[in-house]
Order: structure tokens, then sequence, then C-alpha cells
């Protein structure tokens, strides 16, 4: 026995047992409907509707005392809900964001400064780790919201949401050879060493794509994130390609980049969410700031798919 099997049974009884109107109510199918209900009955051992060729008929009586209580459930339901949406507009409370490197250090931070100003009294954890870590720690249930690009296969408890791709660039130090190619190829790229930092999707996707062109792998230089890649290229230790989001020609001075969309295609980020994890409502709003058409409705939407 479930909520839904017995939303439909008071549905159908509200209908005048006309199962086709029951269905557009409720946004399901009439074939839907029939198949929970039935299940309903086999469970109770007893039948809540009379049936003609089946065609709803009538109510029972046992039927009409399970219609009874279960319209009094729904309401106690609905009541328990709503004491829920007023406890999540409460704007105190903690937020748990599980994300990589590369999304803690260049994508939360002006999110990060929007939200405070709206919440200054929830409190913000940001977990910081890789692909398999972060969802880890999303299976586990401790963090409310997951940021990250790298992952695999997802259990099905948790539910990934495309929040906004990204291009990849070239980093090379001021002056170096490759500044004065239009469109370097990624043999040019394959002659100078590379600094990579893994785990990474951008690090795997470089070494695949040296591998699917058959070229001589270059000497590679492995960092643990994107900023420690940033500090190497800098020195001349490498070139490194990396996501464009870690890129600020005023931040960095000693770097210079070069677009590489003509050798690596756009790369997504997802907001990862568990399943049963309730989310307040100030959780909805930063991922909404995080990426504007991600609104509750949409988010909840695909929570429900």
């Amino acid at each position: 026995m479930n909520i839904q099997q017995l939303r439909y049974v008071c549905e159908v009884a509200q209908m005048d047992l006309n199962v086709s109107k029951a269905a557009q109510a409720l946004h399901t199918s009439q074939p839907g409907i029939s198949t929970q209900i039935r299940q309903l009955e086999e469970e109770l051992g007893f039948a809540i509707f009379t049936r003609q060729r089946n065609r709803f008929t009538g109510i029972t009586s046992e039927g009409a005392a399970v219609i009874e209580h279960a319209r009094r459930s729904l309401k106690e339901i609905a009541e328990i809900k709503e004491i829920g949406r007023h406890r999540s507009q409460d704007h105190s409370g903690s937020l748990v964001i599980a994300a990589s490197h590369t999304q803690a250090r260049f994508t939360l931070p002006r999110v990060l400064q929007a939200f405070i100003r709206k919440y200054p009294n929830v409190r913000i954890t940001v977990s910081q780790g890789g692909g398999r870590q972060t969802i880890e720690t999303l299976n586990a249930a401790n963090a409310d919201i997951g940021i990250l690009s790298s992952m695999g296969k997802l259990t099905a408890e948790l539910q990934a949401i495309a929040c906004h791709t990204y291009k990849r660039i070239l980093l090379v130090p001021p002056g170096h050879p490759l500044l004065t190619i239009d469109q370097p190829s990624l043999a040019d790229i394959a002659q100078y060493q590379m600094v990579l930092y893994e785990p990474s999707k951008t690090g795997t996707d470089v070494v695949n794509a040296l591998r699917a062109k058959g070229l001589d792998m270059p000497s590679f230089l492995r960092a643990p994130n994107a900023d420690v890649v940033k500090a190497y290229v800098e020195h001349g230790l490498g070139v490194s390609i990396l996501p464009a989001i870690v890129f600020d020609p005023a931040r960095d001075p000693g770097l210079r980049a070069i677009p590489v969309s003509h050798l690596f295609a756009d790369n997504a980020t997802y907001v990862v969410l568990h399943r049963k994890n309730y989310l307040r409502d100030y959780a909805y709003d930063f991922i909404e700031m995080l990426e504007p058409h991600l609104t509750r409705q949409v988010v909840e939407s695909a929570m429900e798919g």
C-alpha cells in the first residue's frame, strides 16, 4: 500500500467512478490507475469498487470505509507537508556542498558571495574532492548538493542535472612557440611536455585524444589541482589543457591562453542530488544562483524523472 494508490482511489470516487477524468486530474494514465487500484485490492483481500466489463460501477461497503480513511490520511499527509514547507522557509540551517577543486575554486566563490548576502544565517560547508569521492559523499547522504564534471556511473539514488558547459584552453607561458600557431593541432601540442592534474575529465580527454590520433605520448608532469598546474606552466615546466574557467588574464599575468575548441568538445558540469535528501528552500535558491535555468520546478521535475 502506498500514498499513490490511496490518491488514485479517492480521485476515482471523487470523479463519480470516471477513471478517465481521474487520470486527467492526476496527470497520469488510465491503465496506471486501474493497475494500482487492482494491486491495492489484492493486498487488502477485497474489492473497493464493483465492476462490469472492466468498468467501475459502484463502491463496495468495504471500499467506502477505505475511501473514508484514505481521504483522512491524505489530509493528514498534506498537513505534514505544510509543516515541512513552513520549516523549509526558515532562513537558517546548514548547506553542505560537495565539489571538485575546479568547481570549488573557480565557480563557487561568486555564487557563495551572493548566497551569503541573502542567507547570512545558513552555515555552509564545502567538501572538496575528485569525482569518485564526491559521488561517495552524496551516496552516503553527507552532502546536500554535488557539483562536478567528472563522474562515473551513478547509483539509482542519485540524479545528475546538466548545469552549464565550459570550453577548454591551452595554457602556455608568455613567448611560447605555440602562440605563433593559428589553431595548433594535437601533433603541435604533443611536442612539448604537458602538465595535467588528476583525477580530471580534461586530463583523461587529452590522453584519449592523443591515443586516438596515434601520436607519441609527450612526457607528463602530474599535479594535484588546477592552481598547481598553472604554477608549473608559469614556471616553464610544460603546457596544459584546462577548463577555461580557471584562467583570468588579470589574475594570471604569467600565462597565455590559446583556444582549443577545434580539438575538444565543450564539457558539461552537473548538479548531482540524492533523491531521498530533503532540500530546504535556500538549497533550491543556491542551485538557481549557480545556474539560472535550474529553477525549483526544473530540479523537482528532474528528480521525479
